[in-house]
């Protein structure tokens, strides 16, 4: 989603450069993000608790609480006074997310261009 490539080319450049099964599961920390987007020209700061949507930066990624185990990784855009969340589940309906009380985020990190 930041990048411009697909899910697919990703996870190809996930197996070969951080050794991830090629079958998946495919489950990323923040290290692996990193990673990931270096690959694409693309920084990350540092980890970050979430208190407030203000301080994010128009480019984040956000941690959001899943039930289950694992958390899950979604892109907030902010433009101008237009603010969605890009989330890459199968079970999401719109590609623009607006559901604020829906999403427990535990954490962002900010994403800049190298």
């Amino acid at each position: 989603m930041v990048a411009g490539a697909t899910y697919a080319e990703v996870r190809r450049v996930a197996v070969d450069l951080l050794g991830f099964d090629t079958y998946g599961p495919f489950y990323t920390h923040n290290y692996d993000l990193r990673c990931l987007l270096a690959e694409y020209g693309y920084t990350l700061s540092r980890y970050t608790p979430f208190k407030s949507y203000a301080p994010i930066g128009p480019l984040s990624i956000l941690e959001i609480e899943r039930t289950g185990e694992n958390n899950h990784w979604v892109l907030l855009v902010k433009c101008g006074l237009d603010m969605f969340v890009l989330d890459p589940a199968q079970h999401i309906t719109t590609t623009r997310r607006r559901d604020w009380n829906r999403l427990k985020v535990e954490s962002y990190m900010n994403v800049k261009r190298l």
